[in-house]
């Protein structure tokens, strides 16, 4: 019940941020704990989620309760401060500050409060500290990358998406499925696999794929792939050249969901 109540929480408050001045969000935790925990990941992929990121900045402030030294808890507060912030990079960061302990001991003082706003709402303060967003794939390797394709060579496709639970290609794909036919008519005697990945799993049981509503079979991850290598198929690219394996949750990236629903490629030989 409580996963329900916080989807729609979520849902109406993330929506909030378009229509008000800023929207509040606070991760609570354990005593001494500053790793973030499933709940505090759910929260923050629901916000990276946001669109038009480029019209709000956010502001991280982190805490403790008043529990053990002033000293460790200042540096308690801002470690879980950078861990949220690390999350969040997309966005422009102000001032993600560690303020140490507050007044009393209550468990719910143990926390991170995200503040979001849009960025013309902002008034300034001195000595703030302005950190402009990170694009988190701008250094991963791309197909383009790959001038001297070798055996063992692997990059996320990026660009490639799909629809939620739905091995559909989405049309917003359009540029990079071009670029990868195009890499792919460029070096024809390389043979490759395509890795289907899926967000959401099971750490227990990672190969546990999910279910793709399209046809009802717990097939997502690997109806994925097969759906990239039928496009590819129908665009020139020899059947003999390619296979798909769907991955499951076998390879989570640690970074949320949106960077854990993807498709890869492996160079598998170059003749």
């Amino acid at each position: 019940m409580q996963k329900v109540w916080l989807a729609f929480f979520l849902l109406c408050s993330v929506g909030m941020v378009s229509q008000e001045t800023e929207a509040k969000f606070s991760l609570y935790y354990e005593n001494d704990q500053f790793e973030l925990t499933p709940v505090h990941q759910h929260i923050l992929d629901s916000l990276k989620r946001l669109e038009n990121k480029s019209l709000y900045d956010i502001h991280i402030n982190g805490y403790t309760n008043s529990i053990g030294e002033s000293d460790y808890n200042l540096e308690l507060s801002r470690k879980r401060a950078a861990q949220v912030k690390k999350e969040l990079r997309s966005f422009t960061i102000i001032s993600s500050t560690g303020y140490g302990e507050l007044e009393t001991e209550a468990a719910n003082n143990r926390r991170v409060d995200i503040l979001i706003h849009f960025k013309k709402d902002h008034i300034p303060e001195a000595g703030e500290i302005v950190e402009a967003p990170i694009d988190e794939f701008e250094n991963q390797p791309t197909v383009a990358s790959l001038v001297t394709p070798k055996i063992g060579d692997k990059v996320i496709l990026q660009g490639i998406m799909f629809y939620p639970d739905r091995d559909v290609i989405m049309d917003e794909s359009k540029n990079a499925l071009e670029e990868l036919v195009a890499f792919l008519k460029k070096h024809p005697k390389i043979k490759f696999k395509l890795l289907g990945h899926i967000c959401c799993g099971d750490d227990e049981r990672p190969h546990i794929d999910l279910i793709n509503v399209r046809t009802g079979k717990k097939d997502l991850s690997e109806a994925r792939a097969k759906s990239l290598y039928n496009y590819l198929q129908k665009n020139g690219i020899e059947k003999h050249r390619m296979r798909y394996v769907g991955m499951a949750y076998r390879n989570p990236t640690g970074k949320g969901d949106e960077y854990d629903r993807r498709v890869e490629i492996e160079i598998t030989s170059v003749e």
